[in-house]
């Protein structure tokens, strides 16, 4: 259930997705203070956690140019030290541990056990400096477990486990009351599209390998994962574009004060773009972005942003 909370790129503009890629490399270098196998769990999800905590953080984050594995000739900006981005890095470390740790257990994938293995030691420092986040996590994947045990046949008992999980997980421990119960809200429908987004994408899969999938789960008799993409299609964006609509609502309630054009084009270009995909082409084909206009025409409010300088230098 990872990657698909991603910006459109192409109406991006060019400092903003210097500013992207700030906080994504950010985060990376976070999880490199782990070790260096943490960084290949990174996740674009990760990404916009911290691009959401810090956007209404007070302080103006620290931006350095430097070079790493990937790119080792050309200097980018990378956020560095910064609350929001380490934060993110823990989040993004707990999740892929639970996540190969899940993988192991279900399909006895010894490339998951070796993975979890590899994080397992950074996961006691994570578990020590935020307690509370990881113990959420660990129950929430204990009630996702009993939710695939059972067999849940509906989309909104099975989801339910995710949405509190991120409902808990997407604002940072710190924040003011307001934007913390904010954030929760949005986390809350963001975890819930996720959850139904990504068992949707995994009907083939899921049939080939008799995993659970509440899509799969609804239906009585043996049909294919078309037919049953079918069935579930009107249920689906009918949840699908609910959850949207919270989270856009939700944003409108922050107090932005840097970053709202990135922002914008995540929450109201981004997923739509990609629950659009998903429901005209199960995920596979590009779909189209047009008649997203719930895009706000307004505001860019707090669009300062986090780069004075790295706009120019990420398109030098």
């Amino acid at each position: 259930m990872f990657g698909y909370v991603q910006p459109l790129k192409p109406e991006l503009k060019i400092k903003e997705y210097a500013c992207y890629r700030s906080y994504y490399c950010g985060v990376c270098k976070a999880l490199g203070r782990y070790n260096a196998i943490s960084r290949m769990t990174i996740t674009y999800d990760a990404a916009f956690l911290a691009i959401v905590n810090s956007s209404v953080m007070e302080d103006v984050p620290q931006v350095r140019l430097e070079r790493c594995i990937v790119n080792p000739f050309k200097p980018k900006p990378v956020i560095r030290d910064h609350s929001a981005t380490d934060y993110a890095a823990a989040v993004n470390a707990l999740l892929a541990y639970f996540k190969l740790i899940d993988s192991w257990k279900d399909d006895r994938n010894l490339l998951s056990l070796f993975g979890s293995g590899l994080i397992k030691p950074v996961i006691s420092k994570i578990r020590n400096a935020y307690p509370d986040i990881y113990k959420s996590i660990e129950d929430h994947i204990r009630n996702l477990d009993c939710i695939e045990k059972e067999g849940v046949p509906s989309i909104d008992r099975a989801s339910e486990p995710f949405a509190r999980l991120m409902s808990e997980i997407l604002p940072y421990p710190e924040l003011d009351k307001t934007n913390r119960r904010v954030l929760s809200w949005m986390g809350y429908n963001l975890g819930k599209w996720i959850y139904v987004i990504d068992a949707y994408c995994d009907i083939d899969d899921d049939l080939k390998s008799k995993s659970y999938n509440v899509m799969v789960a609804k239906q009585k008799g043996s049909l294919s994962a078309e037919e049953i993409r079918e069935k579930n299609r009107d249920e689906v964006e009918f949840v699908l574009k609910s959850c949207l609509s919270e989270i856009g609502k939700s944003y409108e309630l922050l107090d932005i004060k840097k970053n709202s054009g990135l922002l914008e084009n995540i929450i109201f270009l981004g997923l739509f773009d990609r629950t659009l995909k998903v429901l005209n082409d199960g995920g596979e084909k590009n779909g189209s972005i047009q008649g997203a206009g719930s895009k706000p025409k307004c505001h860019r409010r707090g669009n300062q942003g986090c780069l004075q300088e790295a706009g120019e230098e990420i398109s030098s």
